[in-house]
């Protein structure tokens, strides 16, 4: 989902969260947004820290995104996974302090409403909700002869502007 869709979610949200929350909804709201800073890093981590250009890293996810429907796509949002949550949602426990609950809270509603958009676009199984799902899957699709790197690979290949390189590895690669 775009990032503006969740900052106009996210802010009716934290609107309608201000008797409960108070000064906190911004904290709501906020994290209900920047949950998405994970996609950055994984823009990063598949383009080999080669490249940090915030615009490219949309581009890169925009052109990805019809991939998602491919059998071999398998995608990890780590701020988005169980146990990114349950860390949060542990220390706020813990520490009991009102603005990290918040967070959690806007997290949580952020992963919801990623839910519902991948569900209404039949992609639901497209991204692992938890690190450990990912493992299991990934390795059950290389098993299966399928190559989950390839669409992200691909992906990278056919971004203009990107810095020239070998960029990612397939199994054609190999060949």
């Amino acid at each position: 989902m775009k990032a503006q869709y969740h900052a106009l979610s996210g802010g009716v949200a934290a609107s309608m969260l201000i008797p409960v929350l108070g000064p906190y909804s911004a904290v709501f709201f906020a994290s209900s947004v920047l949950i998405d800073a994970d996609h950055y890093l994984d823009y990063l981590y598949r383009n080999g820290f080669k490249d940090f250009s915030i615009k490219r890293m949309f581009t890169f996810h925009e052109k990805l995104f019809p991939k998602t429907s491919e059998t071999n796509f398998l995608g990890l949002s780590v701020g988005h996974t169980a146990e990114w949550l349950l860390l949060v949602y542990g220390t706020y426990v813990i520490t009991n302090w009102t603005w990290l609950g918040a967070a959690f809270w806007g997290m949580l509603f952020h992963l919801m409403v990623d839910l519902v958009y991948l569900y209404q676009g039949r992609r639901l199984t497209s991204r692992a909700l938890s690190i450990i799902e990912y493992i299991i899957r990934w390795n059950r699709m290389k098993h299966a002869g399928l190559n989950p790197d390839l669409p992200y690979v691909s992906t990278l290949r056919t971004m203009s502007g990107f810095p020239e390189g070998k960029i990612g590895k397939t199994e054609q690669d190999d060949q």
